[in-house]
């Protein structure tokens, strides 16, 4: 259950930022305050309001970062005489180095969990209904709902009976997300939202519920990484 990294996104995002940037440079400089907004929204595209502002936000942080870096860049570059296409490779090498390190730092995040991490106490509820058990951190999952871009706690339909219950009579808006286990064909997890989430007593937000039908041996639930980090 693994969700690729949209490199073909995120070169994109960095070629189409840098151009507009540099467009925008020239002919109307206020322009320039639309470049993060378009740039996340090709990189990480869906994406919801409040972590959409986040990302802004994160953009114009590192950007201010960023531009001490092209002072001491003066020193060395003779900007007067650099030519259109010399901008373009220095703003697009240090946008490309930039989102490298993004996705390492993602990367290597996700997966700092030490073994008394990987387990947790989980209880959610859907309207009055509710299901408690031990979830598991699974690194290797890394499965998100396509519609919310939310990472997805997966719940065998035997741990979470009353809430299956309330989804057969309707009560609970749900909707399918695909998933591929290797070697076999497509499958569907049946997914809602919980009404309220909590891991080790935290609340937790931003998290898709999938209803499978095995059970998984010892554990109850399965967690996505990006449930439990910074708890």
């Amino acid at each position: 259950m693994k969700k690729k990294i949209p490199v073909v996104q995120f070169i994109t995002a960095l070629l189409v930022s840098v151009l507009i940037s540099f467009v925008a440079f020239v002919i109307a400089p206020l322009f320039l305050v639309l470049v993060p907004i378009l740039t996340i929204r090709i990189a990480f595209a869906p994406q919801r309001f409040k972590g959409y502002a986040i990302a802004v936000a994160y953009f114009y942080t590192l950007s201010a970062c960023l531009s001490g870096v092209w002072h001491i860049l003066r020193y060395f570059v003779n900007f007067e005489t650099l030519t259109i296409s010399g901008f373009f490779a220095i703003g697009f090498g240090i946008s490309l180095i930039v989102a490298v390190v993004f996705m390492l730092k993602s990367y290597f995040l996700k997966r700092h969990h030490v073994l008394g991490d990987l387990e947790h106490n989980v209880e959610f509820y859907c309207g009055e209904a509710s299901a408690t058990g031990i979830g598991f951190v699974d690194t290797g999952n890394e499965l998100v709902d396509h519609r919310t871009a939310q990472p997805v706690m997966i719940v065998p339909r035997c741990k979470a009976a009353a809430i299956t219950g309330a989804i057969e009579e309707g009560v609970v808006k749900t909707w399918e997300i695909a998933y591929s286990v290797i070697d076999e064909e497509e499958r569907y997890l049946t997914a809602f939202r919980p009404t309220l989430l909590l891991v080790d007593g935290v609340i937790v937000k931003d998290v898709v519920v999938g209803l499978c039908e095995g059970p998984f041996g010892k554990y109850d639930f399965l967690l996505q990484p990006d449930i439990t980090v910074g708890l």
